[in-house]
């Protein structure tokens, strides 16, 4: 199993910095085996890419779903998520813009309900918000967008600016979304 757990480390790793063009080749000279080892595990580059996508598909939605009790806790939860590793950035970018044609049916689908939840899940924090008047009431959708596009933006940022110059205004970012809906 400790070869297997490479191998997808590997692949991840491979995939998030040059997409779906990394080779098996590749994978077996980082994890220090033959090629042919590979096929002990994986019965080709594709089914191993499917493995590593679901594998970072569930742990993401899991570890962030599980801790979420507020905007702004998820909003930090999101982006510690993130932070903790620039592959991982990297990797959702890539699945998100550039997504490998044979899993668009399966882990693609997977990825828009789930992210369809994620985005009823934040609408429904802000909708309670409204009744508790703890922000003031305005349409429930363009604030979840807007709350969605902050996110989005700044781990964009992340990798145009180099982490180090955006996570240390992760903070002031918050305050300045919260003060605009309150």
């Amino acid at each position: 199993m400790e070869t297997k757990k490479k191998l997808m480390d590997s692949a991840f790793k491979l995939f998030a910095y040059k997409g779906n063009g990394f080779s098996l080749s590749e994978v077996a000279s980082e994890v220090g085996i033959q090629k042919a080892s590979i096929y002990a595990h994986f019965a080709s580059k594709e089914e191993l890419l499917y493995a590593v996508i679901d594998q970072e598909i569930n742990q993401y939605f899991f570890e962030i779903n599980e801790h979420y009790r507020d905007l702004k806790t998820l909003f930090s939860m999101t982006l510690n998520y993130y932070d903790k590793s620039q592959a991982k950035l990297y990797f959702w970018k890539r699945l998100l813009l550039f997504p490998p044609k044979a899993f668009t049916q399966t882990l693609i689908a997977k990825i828009h309900v789930l992210s369809e939840e994620r985005f009823q899940m934040v609408k429904d924090i802000i909708c309670a918000y409204m009744k508790e008047g703890i922000i003031r009431n305005q349409d429930p959708e363009t604030v979840a967008i807007s709350y969605m596009a902050m996110i989005h933006g700044i781990l964009s940022s992340i990798i145009i600016y180099q982490a180090e110059n955006v996570t240390i205004h992760f903070e002031d970012i918050w305050e300045n979304f919260w003060k605009g809906i309150c």
